[in-house]
């Protein structure tokens, strides 16, 4: 897999989709965008949610914001982008497991698979975020917008994906995504 062509792919179908959001909501404050809903079953890789908020649509449930739950969000899932982006994990899928047969070597080969996607999914959102805090994205975005792994289905690897995918210095800039991550690694 060439690993530079697939997360060039996802930055550009990304900005281009955040842009489009952007341009259609003009009265929306876009904060932040999230990749999220990660799949995989041992046989096939998916491609993830791409999800973006806005200011106005941030609330509490029970005590908890919904500022950084994705599936909580206005737009939690934006087709087009994993449309674009589906024949990357076909590939993908048939890349990484085409030649292994059932058992540990296939085991081996899909824990391969999530790590090398993982890695490469937190490389895309610095590149995004990076794009957007440039004004590459859309003019409306605010200096501190940031493109982020939300995935609360993993668990304990949440608080690991976010550092990856956000560089301490964007960090310093979104406190409230500062203080998500350091609420979530005290529980």
């Amino acid at each position: 897999m060439d690993w530079g062509a697939f997360e060039t792919a996802w930055h550009d179908t990304g900005c281009r989709c955040l842009a489009g959001l952007a341009a259609s909501h003009p009265d929306e404050c876009l904060y932040a965008a999230a990749f999220h809903l990660f799949y995989s079953d041992g046989d096939k890789i998916l491609p993830p949610a791409l999800a973006a908020n806005a200011e106005a649509a941030v609330h509490q449930d029970f005590g908890y914001s919904t500022r950084f739950v994705a599936p909580e969000w206005r737009w939690d899932v934006l087709d087009a982008a994993a449309d674009v982006m589906r024949p990357w994990y076909d590939r993908l899928t048939k890349e990484f497991l085409a030649d292994t047969s059932v058992g540990a070597e296939r085991d081996e080969a899909f824990s391969a698979l999530e790590a090398a996607h993982d890695g490469a999914m937190a490389r895309v959102c610095k590149a995004m975020t990076a794009t957007a805090q440039r004004g590459g994205i859309h003019d409306s975005l605010p200096a501190n917008f940031v493109v982020v792994i939300l995935e609360g289905q993993r668990g304990d690897e949440e608080a690991d994906l976010i550092r990856a995918s956000v560089d301490p210095q964007v960090l310093a800039i979104v406190p409230e995504l500062a203080e998500y991550l350091r609420e979530f690694e005290e529980h």
